[in-house]
């Protein structure tokens, strides 16, 4: 599997498909749409690129779900400035992330153990529980915070090729078995993993909306299993799975266009 996506990978960027026109611009709001779906947002695609090229809403839908969608891309569009400036990860830029992903539709929670704010960038200060596992206490938030950033910014400057988006799915699935923010932890980490690829001028990931089950099972066997492999193979399955997409899309060109009247 890796092999083969080692020769898409290259066959995708011998086509130069990302200097098309606007084409990055696409491509984010295809990975917005498709993170935020994963996090139940009732915007279809084109809802939201209506939304974030013309900035119409979807008649009938929530305002929280356009805010959400909103919120996400800003803090995609800022990662993307910071990836330029070859910044290296830490717990403020992390938590910027989250508080952008939350500006508009968190709120502050007040707990036995203290108040927090999911809208700002407030480390949580409660326990969370989701289906099958509780996260880690709220007291080892930071220090685990600072074990993994260590760990990726000795391997940051290092990985090329393959080794790059196992970074970037390391990233990911650390980050979001850390949970350190009351609500967004999700999307805050697919995000931080596309800043490696953005950080290495490499093809963004998709997690496609589709695949949320086995997405949500390579999470939970990971941990299981004590073996990151596992989730490092559904990264792969799913770039290779975009990159398919995309030169099939690039290929149907050639097909030609009729004039119709």
């Amino acid at each position: 599997m890796w092999k083969e996506l080692e020769l898409l990978r290259k066959e995708y960027l011998e086509l130069g498909l990302s200097r098309a026109i606007d084409y990055e611009k696409f491509t984010m709001i295809s990975i917005v749409y498709n993170s935020t779906k994963i996090e139940g947002c009732s915007l279809t695609e084109n809802d939201t690129k209506l939304l974030l090229q013309n900035d119409l809403t979807a008649k009938g839908k929530p305002l929280s779900d356009h805010m959400m969608v909103k919120d996400h891309f800003a803090a995609f569009m800022f990662l993307k400035d910071i990836s330029i400036q070859k910044q290296k990860l830490s717990i403020d830029l992390i938590k910027q992330v989250a508080g952008l992903v939350m500006k508009n539709t968190g709120s502050i929670v007040n707990a036995m153990t203290g108040s927090f704010n999911t809208s700002f960038e407030d480390l949580r200060k409660a326990q969370v529980y989701v289906d099958k596992k509780y996260f880690p206490d709220f007291a080892k938030v930071e220090s685990l915070l600072i074990k993994l950033i260590d760990n990726v910014n000795q391997r940051l400057d290092e990985v090329v090729g393959n080794e790059t988006i196992k970074l970037s799915a390391d990233l990911h699935y650390n980050l979001v078995n850390i949970h350190p923010f009351g609500d967004g932890n999700g999307r805050t980490s697919r995000l931080m993993m596309n800043y490696i690829q953005m950080y290495h001028e490499e093809p963004l990931i998709k997690i496609f909306t589709e695949d949320r089950a086995e997405y949500i099972e390579a999470l939970n066997q990971t941990e299981e299993e004590e073996d990151i492999s596992i989730f490092r193979d559904f990264i792969c399955s799913q770039q290779i799975k975009f990159y398919k997409a995309e030169l099939q899309k690039f290929k149907q060109k050639d097909k030609g266009f009729n004039l119709m009247f």
